[in-house]
This record gives C-alpha cells, structure tokens and sequence, in this order.
C-alpha cells in the first residue's frame, strides 16, 4: 500500500502544482479577451428569460468554418450549486420546429449526431480546461484496455470548446458537450416490459452512492440513496433491484459470498481504472456523486463512468484551490475492493497503475496535453 501510495502523491503533486502554478498555463488571461483560437460560434435568441425547468423555445446557429446551422431548441438552465453563477450554464434539445415538441438530431462538431446537448460555462474554471483534458484522459485510459464483451459504446462524452453569444450579447468560452444516456453507451433497450440495459446516475451524496448502507427503495420512487433512475423510467416506475442488489452485496455480503460474485457484478478492470482517474486528478467530488453505473445488457457487469469533471487538478468544485496531495480519495466499495482484495484486486491495481504511468499517464505528456490545450 505505501508503494502505491507514493506514486499516487508524488504524480498527483506534480500535477496539482504545475495546474496551479506554471504560468505558461495560468497566465489569468480574463474571459472577455479573444482567444487564440477560432473556436465555433452559437448564437441562441430567447424569446423569454431562460428559466431552471421546464425548457422554453429559443433560436439556435452554429457556426464552424463552411459549416452552419439554423434550428429552433429548448432551452433551460442547468445545474445545482452552479444556479448562483452570473455565468449560466444550458441544457438543450434540438427541435424539429417552434411548434412541436418533436426533437432532431444534429451533428456538432467532432461529437455524435444527437438531440440533447449541454452548454457548460466553465465558470468555476480557472483555466477552462479541466473538464475537457480530463473527460479527453478518462478515454484514452479506458481505450488503451481489451473491454470486448462488457460494453461497446462510447467511455465517456466528447466535448468541444465554443463561443457563445445570447441575444446578441457575448457569454464568453464554453464548453459544448454530449449527454450521458442510453444512446451513448449503447445501453440495450427495453423489449416490452423486460429490462435489459440499466443506468443509475450518482446525483448526491448518500449511504448508497457511498457504498455505505443497503437501505429499502420503492419502485415508484425515481430516486434512491443519492441515485437517480436515468434509464429506463417510464410510466413513472423504476427499476432499484439490480442496483439494490449489488450495493448489498457490497454493504452486506459475507467474504465469500463478496468474494465470489464481484466480479459478475462489477468490472474489475474499469473500477481500478476508475480508482487511478479520480486519485490521479483529485476528483473529490466523485466517488459519492457524479458518476454513473451502466449495465449494457443483462449478462454484463456494471460499469462506471465520471461525470462533472471541474473539480480537479488542484481545485474544488467551486473553483477553490487545494493544494492537498497526501489523501486517497474513495469510498465503501473500493474500501472493500482493497481490504478484501478479491480476484487479485490489489496486485491488478498496482499493475495497471505502472502499465498508465508509462503510457497514458506518463508526466510530461499529460503537461504537453495540457499545455497544447491552453
């Protein structure tokens, strides 16, 4: 474990200081200057001030070189604690006109043809780069695995930066991104009332998304422990069994009962995986909210997924600066997963982790990534 730990500190100290304190990346360049790059351009016209729900329809152009479009969307604001930032962030769905409620698909720049996207401020940002290096590493990770066989759609979304203008009026750099849903990690759908595929969004903290405490859940209820029912909810029921089932596990099972059946029930690889990410960025606001669990089909074991990347590298989600390096960010699952070490959990864990640091996540490529993205 100390081993372990001293390569988690020292490439975490290293990257955490070079976030905070280079100033070739943090030269405080402010939000109104022109960036460097020409970035694609939205321009949305509100007919109505944008409200937290429901959606309100407004205009929509997007402008990228030779490409162009003009579609009507609704539009709401999005978010929690990030409601009181002046800078507002937006949740989208393409429309196929002003009058229907009909949504369309839209390709956006280097991201999939969909109809729901989201427009992140990055205000609480500092460099306006960690959301989008971040989600960028978390798929070079997953990719650079044989994962044939638990899922085959997308690790995690794509985003692209832009410049936003709202009724004429500049907003500044955003971040345009897809959507976590069914589409895409090719969750499989539902044959009538048969569940095949599941997605489970960890929304707040809570014994459950913790992995501390199996509570009861109701099927009539979209939420449980801090998750949410993403998919599928329908006709207002949820579907908590399987996911009841593997947080007892968890929580409740017996050693060898724990020991036995993890592995059907979580992919082993992606949780170390998982692991490494969140420790590597100290991403400390996600091991109890802001993932998600996905099962693609019925044979397959869960799998996770980040989500709300912001608060990493040295910051806090708000966009406080936390110079701490000497922690080990988890939660009850990959307590057990640890102590427990089932299926070689431990010695998996540490050669995955040399596997990244001379690949993946070896030190001056992640500074030259970085870099290039500032």
């Amino acid at each position: 474990m100390n081993k372990l730990l001293l390569l988690y500190l020292v490439l975490g100290t290293a990257i955490i200081g070079m976030a905070q304190e280079s100033p070739v990346l943090d030269n405080g360049q402010p939000e109104s200057s022109e960036p460097q790059e020409v970035f694609p351009e939205i321009r949305i016209t509100s007919f109505d001030s944008i409200p937290n729900e429901p959606k309100v329809e407004a205009r929509f152009s997007y402008v990228k070189d030779t490409i162009s479009y003009e579609e009507w969307i609704a539009i709401e604001l999005r978010g929690n604690s990030s409601l009181r930032y002046p800078k507002k962030s937006y949740d989208l769905e393409i429309r196929v006109d002003s009058t229907s409620e009909t949504s369309k698909d839209l390709q956006l720049g280097s991201m999939r043809s969909d109809d729901d996207w989201i427009l992140n401020s990055v205000y609480n940002e500092p460099l306006k780069l960690r959301s989008y290096f971040s989600n960028q590493l978390w798929s070079e990770m997953v990719a650079s695995r044989d994962t044939a066989g638990t899922r085959n759609g997308q690790a995690g979304i794509k985003a692209d930066f832009v410049e936003v203008y709202l009724n004429d009026a500049y907003q500044g750099i955003y971040l345009l991104s897809e959507q976590v849903d069914r589409k895409l990690l090719k969750v499989k759908k539902m044959q009538g009332d048969t569940v095949r595929g599941l997605i489970y969004k960890a929304g707040s903290y809570a014994d459950g998304t913790n992995f501390r405490k199996a509570e009861t859940f109701s099927n009539a209820l979209p939420i449980w422990s801090g998750f949410e029912m993403d998919y599928p909810y329908e006709n207002f029921e949820s579907h908590w069994e399987e996911l009841y089932k593997f947080v007892d596990l968890v929580v409740n099972g017996n050693e060898k009962s724990f020991a036995a059946t993890v592995n059907k029930e979580l992919d082993l690889d992606n949780a170390i995986d998982y692991f490494i990410f969140i420790n590597l960025l100290r991403a400390t606001d996600n091991m109890g909210k802001n993932y998600f669990l996905a099962r693609r089909d019925v044979e397959s074991p869960f799998y996770l997924i980040p989500w709300d990347l912001d608060g990493v590298l040295g910051t806090i989600q708000d966009g406080k600066r936390i110079s701490t390096t000497n922690d080990i960010l988890t939660n009850g699952l990959f307590d057990r997963l640890f102590a427990e070490n089932p299926w070689n959990y431990r010695e998996r864990l540490k050669e995955r982790w040399k596997a990244l640091r001379a690949h993946e996540l070896e030190l001056d490529k992640m500074l030259e990534r970085l870099r290039s993205i500032h």
